[in-house]
Parts: C-alpha cells; structure tokens; sequence
C-alpha cells in the first residue's frame, strides 16, 4: 500500500512537471482559482496595479520600472482589458509569461523604454498589431517569443536592443518589417520562423551583431541588405528564407559567413564578395540554386567549409583564391552550370570527397605540384573533361570514383611514383581512356578501377613489387576484358607478401594474452560502425570495429582481425590496445583516439616497419582534408603546410 501511495504521488508529481516544461504556468489552467487571485498591490516603487474580477479589467498605474514581487505575476490572470498608464518606463521580467488568457490588442505607454525577458511569452491570445511606442529602446530575450495571435508588428524608431528569440515564431504577422536606424544589436532567432513577413529586409548599418538564426525560414520575398558595420554573419542567420530574390552583397568589413548562413535561400542574381572576406562555413550558400553569374572568391578567403555552394545550378564560371590549400568535401558538387576550364591554386594540398563531382568543367584537367590527395568522386561526372594533365608527383593516393564516368575523359595516363593505391572505381566509366602505366610505388588498385574503360588496351606496372589487384577470375576485376597487364619479369606480388607476413604473425603469437573483448560505450562507442580509412599512402588501409575485435582491410581484402581492450572511462587518454596486428608494411600495438574537426574520429598510431623504422600513421573516418585544419583557434583555418 505504501509504494502504491508512494506511486501515484510521483507519478502525479512527474505530469506536473512535463506539463510546466511543455507549456508554462498555464498547462495548469489556472494556477489559482479565480477567488484567489490577488485584486491589486505594488509592482515597482512607485507602481501598483489594480484587478477587476468581474471585468478582468487589469490596470497598472504609475510612472518608473515596473518590479514584480512574485515571478509569473499576472500569468494566471484571465484578462480581457489590460490598461498600462503613461509614466511606466519598463514591463517587468516575466510578467504576463505563458497567459494564454491574456485576450487585448496590446496598447503600451509612450514612456516605456524596455520589455523584459519572457514579458509575454507565448501570450498566443493578444491580437492586433504589435506596436512598440518610439521611446522603447530594448526588447529582451524571448520578451515575444510565440505570440502567435499578432497580425502585424512595427518597431520603435529608438530600439537599439533585439534579445534572443525576442519576436521569434510570430507565425501569424503579416507584412513588412522595418528594422530602425540605430538598431545596434539582434539575438539568435530573433525572428525565426516569422514566415508571414513579406517585402525588403534592409538591416540598418548601425548594426554590429546579428545573432544565429535571427531570420531563419522567414517568408521575405524582397531583396535582402546586409548592414554595413556587420563583421560576422553567424550560422544559419538566414537559412531558408526561400523567397528573397535580386542580388545578394556580402558587405566588405565581414570576415567571416558561418555554417548554413544563407542556405536554400532563392536569390535570383549574383553573389559578390569582397577581399578581406577569409572563412565561408559548411553549406553556406548550398542550395542557392538561382544564384547565377560568375562565383568570383577573394584571394584573402582561405577556407571553404564542407557542401559550401553545393547545388548552387545557377552558377556558371568559378575563380578560386590564389592562397587556397585545401577544397573541402562537396565545396561545389552537383553545381551543374559551372563551364570552361578549371583553375586551381598553385599551393592546393588535398581536394576533398565529391568537391567537384557533377560539374561542367571542359578541357584540361590540370592538378597543381603539391597536390597530396584526390578524394573520394572528387571528379566524378565531369563529363566535358577532355583530358588529364600530367599528375603531381607528389600525389600520395587517388581514391574510390575520382574520375568515375569523366565520359570524355581520353588519352594515356601515367601514375607517378609517389601514388601508393587507386581506389576503388577511381576511373570507371571513362573509355577513352587508351593506356595506364603505374609508379613503382603503387601498393594496390581497387575493384573496378578502370571498369568500362572499353578504351584501355595496358596497363603497364613499372614497380620490381606487382600492386595487388582484382583479376579477371575475380567477381568486380580492376581492368576491364581484353586488357593486358604487363609487369616486370620475376616481379614479386604485395599481396604474397601481406599473406606470408600475416601468416608468420598469427604463429608468432600463438601463445601472446590476447586482449579483453570489450563492449564499447562511453567514448568507446565511437568505434563500432565507422570505417577507419589510413590517411596518405596508406588510404587503401581500413580498420573496422565489430563484436569486440577489429578487422584489418588492404584494398578491401580482409587481411587481419584482433582483439582489442579500451578503457571506456579514461576520455584524457582514449587508447585501443591490442596484442599487435599487421598493417601492410609493419605491426601496431595501440592506437589513440580522438574526435577532431568535423566530427572526424581519428586513431593515431606507431607502425614499426620490417626494417625498425617506426612511422606515424593515422587512420580517421572523414575526407582527407579534415587532417589539415588547424582548430586552435575560435574557427578553422587552413595552415599554409602539413605533414600527415
């Protein structure tokens, strides 16, 4: 009997509490019955406020800053009549919070100068058009937020304060917004979600911060002007605003357009940027699909975020800045109106996973001296491609579906000797191509590499070690039918060598203390259902973590499994320990992990090669360039060099 008392008390306590957090003091209905509420008192120093029962007439007379004596002061108060006299300078902290009984066409005093935060939040029965006297010139956070009963809204001529979500989620205002002259500072969400607001959106140039979000999934369908005196403009400040038109001017003091910042959004004309601009976030300009014109980047932009203009359709040439070194993954995939030839900056280190697939880039493909990595479909579907320039001979890897379906894509092609694997499908779909001569240092060619090049006559390896590759008795072979595959005579084959190497390890430690299985949680968790691909030559290495072991993949043969230990509770060292596995060219006993940039999960480790050498070798589950961004400070930044 006692715990079913006991029971029913939390179980009462516990519906209590998620009907406050879900709506308020009002989920309660009223929170005291209507005989109990108070009928008048004092709400500031030289303030009181009067109630009429019957009427519901609520008035506050006065003059100076209204100070409430209890939190939630009126928020039970069934009001239809509510009177704020002249003299009243400021609506106190949570006054009317969540009164959904507040019924008013809201009128305040020409005297008031500021609105606290949660004033009337989610008062969703006023009406009208909220109209802020001239003399107000803060609105505190979330003072507004989900008053959703107001029509339309006009500003004070004096306001210089907008706080978070302040006038966020005002779904039913209608018409424009005119944001005064002098307006020096807006909060995150200011006005998200207000979809009703048509017209320009003309922020004043006294403006300096424009919080995140602050017009996200507005409905303007004008032109959008940014302030002058902005520096910043913060994550998804504009996001889906899906029927601004015109032109859009980024103005020349920001420095930085941050993560989302105006995706999706449906401007007509073209994008100008100004030198001094340095950092463009992920996606933030993806989906601009109407934008057109030229996408002319300043030389002083060093840092392109991941799907940057993604699907932007409309664009139609691309300049790139001069000191770019690093292209991140999706930068300007499916951009489908970009023509002519491409131009890449001289120092460019890595282009990432899909930066350029689905383009219209013509002609000469010409890869800069210094390029390391070309990642995942990097090219893939550049079907005006005519031909590939001699390749840097310091690129380390070309990986799975580069060049896939590059259609008209022909001529030779010569691996250099600093490639150690072309990845899988890297050149598939691409039948003009005629030969392929391999570096010596080729260490493995994935499956259907060069699938459907009908084209390709040899392929030639120059290496005294034959890379590993799919044969023709293999299902998803490296080379299409038909095509000879030449190698130096006695040449040995790296895939005998793994095996025999594999093979001498597993008797080696036949008698080794295996490590405990562990099952992963905390930050081990991290580990299962990621593929863990070696960065630099050793990108055809991959780490999967399954039931308390791990498999070792060379070019997506299992080569090795091993068991594993890991402390989940020691987040300062985060290290996987095993009883030694091999990987390609040596053994590793232990590897550290991290999360870094990009969500990238990376394990670190010491490979000792068959010579005593001891490499440092990283494995991590995102693009490539993500182990070249430098996040000592607030926002990544691309160094000039780096050694993986």
């Amino acid at each position: 009997m006692r715990y079913t008392a006991r029971f029913r008390i939390l179980t009462i306590i516990g519906v209590v509490i998620m009907l406050l957090h879900l709506f308020g003091c009002s989920a309660l209905g009223s929170g005291r019955p209507t005989a109990q509420l108070s009928a008048g008192g004092s709400c500031g120093e030289s303030m009181t406020w009067e109630y009429n029962k019957k009427t519901k007439t609520l008035k506050i007379t006065g003059s100076g800053d209204m100070v409430t004596p209890d939190r939630f002061m009126w928020s039970d108060y069934p009001i239809k009549t509510l009177e704020i006299s002249e003299g009243v300078t400021s609506i106190d902290k949570e006054a009317f919070y969540a009164n959904d009984n507040l019924r008013v066409e809201l009128k305040l005093p020409s005297t008031l100068k500021s609105i606290g935060e949660f004033a009337f939040y989610s008062c969703d029965s006023l009406t009208g058009t909220l109209t802020l006297p001239d003399s107000v010139e803060r609105v505190d956070q979330y003072a507004f937020t989900n008053c959703e009963g107001f029509t339309g809204i006009r500003l004070s001529a004096a306001l210089k304060h907008i706080g978070d979500e302040a006038f966020g989620g005002l779904i039913g205002v209608q018409g424009t917004l005119t944001l005064p002259e002098g307006l020096e500072t807006m909060g995150r969400c200011a006005f998200y979600e207000c979809s009703g607001l048509r017209g320009d959106l003309i922020l004043p140039d006294s403006l300096t911060e424009l919080g995140d979000y602050a017009f996200a999934e507005c409905g303007f369908d004008g032109c959008l002007r940014l302030s002058a005196g902005l520096t910043r403009i913060k994550d998804n400040s504009f996001s889906r605003c899906m029927s601004l038109k015109g032109d859009l001017e980024i103005p020349a003091a920001v420095r930085s357009i941050g993560t989302n910042a105006f995706v999706s959004c449906g401007f007509d004309g073209t994008l100008t940027l100004h030198d001094g601009l340095e950092r463009i976030g992920d996606y933030a300009f993806s989906s601009c699909k109407r934008l057109n014109g030229t996408l002319s980047l300043p030389d002083s932009v060093t840092f392109l975020g991941d799907n940057a203009f993604e699907a932007d359709a409309g664009l139609t040439g691309l300049k790139l800045p001069a000191g770019l070194t690093l292209i991140c993954s999706s930068t300007f995939c499916d951009c489908t109106g970009l023509t002519g030839q491409l131009e890449l900056p001289a120092g460019l280190l890595v282009i990432g996973d899909h930066a350029f697939r689905n383009t219209d880039f013509s002609g000469v493909l010409k890869l800069p001296d210094g390029l390391r990595s070309l990642g995942r479909y990097s090219f893939c579907r550049c079907g005006h491609l005519t031909e590939l320039a001699e390749l840097p001979n310091t690129l380390e890897h070309i990986k799975e579906g580069a060049f896939s379906n590059c259609e008209k894509l022909q001529g030779a092609i010569t691996i250099p000797d600093s490639v150690y694997s072309i990845g899988t499908s890297a050149f598939r779909g691409c039948p003009g191509i005629t030969e392929v001569t391999m570096g010596a240092n080729v260490r493995s060619v994935g499956e259907r590499a060069f699938d459907g090049c009908s084209g390709l006559s040899a392929v030639t390896f120059t290496g005294s070690t034959t890379p590993d590759y799919y044969t023709s008795e293999e299902n998803k072979p490296s080379f299409p039918e038909g095509c000879q595959v030449n190698a130096p005579a006695g040449a040995a084959g790296f895939r005998t060598i793994w095996e025999t190497a594999q093979t001498s390890a597993a008797q080696a430690k036949s008698d080794a203390v295996g490590a405990e299985k562990d099952t992963p949680y905390y930050w081990t968790y991290g580990l299962t259902g990621e593929e863990f691909v070696g960065a630099g030559i050793y990108a055809d290495v991959t780490l999967r973590f399954e039931n308390g072991e791990f498999l070792v993949f060379i070019n997506d043969r299992g080569y090795s499994r091993a068991a594993y230990s890991a402390d989940p509770n020691d987040y300062e060292n985060q290290i996987v320990y095993t009883d030694g596995f091999y990987c390609r060219d040596g053994w590793i006993r232990s590897l550290r992990h991290e999360i870094v940039y990009g969500n990238d999960h990376r394990l670190t480790a010491e490979l000792t090669c068959g010579d005593g050498t001891v490499r440092t070798v990283i494995f991590h589950t995102a693009s490539e360039e993500k182990l070249y961004i430098d996040t000592s400070g607030d926002l990544p930044v691309f160094p000039r060099s780096q050694t993986v």
